[in-house]
């Protein structure tokens, strides 16, 4: 089977966060959230969401991951152990680790992304969550693609998963960028506009608030464009790449 047998045309997924039905679940302890689900993996559980923590709420524990868990803020402001994130904060909760007692000192908006198998155990020791007070203090640099660097762009990796190599990044696209044309990753991939606008074809028009899965090599990107630029969060399952289609 050649490399490009397997490839499928065009099925990525966007979606407006608004347009996504609102749940109350609960993933922490035993207070729920409004969750409004991005993407489910093969098995029903979830692979990423944006979860609202109304003021007050609190984990009440803290709590050991089975599978890797990383939270991005939104909007609004936790207490996260001794540490207090606002928009812009990271943490990545790699499994086994601990996921320290979690308060939501004002409503707040967060994006989780989460591995395959999560569940989760009170644990009060063991190795420390990483945490990102303000991911844009992160030192930015230039992508470069094919050999060539993409100028104007500042990408920032928040993290890294060392077993895998999948990769969370921030990127920030200049105005008046256009893509140059199809392509395919052979990883999954999936964005959220935080800023701005952009859009990888013109069927699937993003705004800040837009979610985008490209699962993995399927052809996309068949006319990119940003007007205005854009601020992106991007999180992958693997190794990223991209081959020109």
């Amino acid at each position: 089977m050649g490399q490009a047998d397997d490839l499928a045309d065009d099925i990525s997924v966007c979606v407006h966060s608004d347009d996504i039905a609102l749940e109350q679940v609960v993933i922490w302890g035993s207070k729920p959230v409004a969750l409004r689900a991005l993407r489910h993996l093969p098995d029903g559980s979830l692979r990423s969401g944006i979860v609202t923590l109304s003021e007050g709420w609190s984990s009440q524990a803290s709590l050991s991951p089975a599978a890797n868990q990383q939270i991005a803020v939104l909007s609004g402001e936790i207490s996260f152990g001794s540490a207090v994130l606002g928009a812009g904060g990271f943490a990545v909760v790699p499994a086994g680790n601990i996921m320290p007692l979690m308060t939501a000192t004002r409503e707040t908006s967060l994006i989780l992304v989460q591995d395959e198998g999560q569940a989760y155990t009170p644990a009060a020791e063991g190795p420390a969550a990483i945490v990102v007070p303000n991911v844009t203090a992160i030192e930015p640099f230039t992508p470069v693609i094919d050999g060539v660097p993409l100028h104007g762009f500042e990408r920032r990796v928040l993290w890294i998963d060392p077993k895998t190599g999948a990769d969370t990044r921030l990127l920030r696209v200049p105005a008046g960028f256009r893509g140059a044309g199809a392509n395919w990753h052979p990883v999954q991939e999936e964005i959220f506009c935080l800023e701005g606008d952009i859009q990888p074809d013109d069927t699937r028009p993003m705004r800040a608030g837009s979610y985008l899965w490209n699962p993995a090599r399927s052809i996309h990107g068949f006319n990119e464009v940003t007007h205005g630029g854009c601020v992106l969060l991007e999180w992958h399952d693997g190794l990223w790449d991209l081959i020109r289609a």
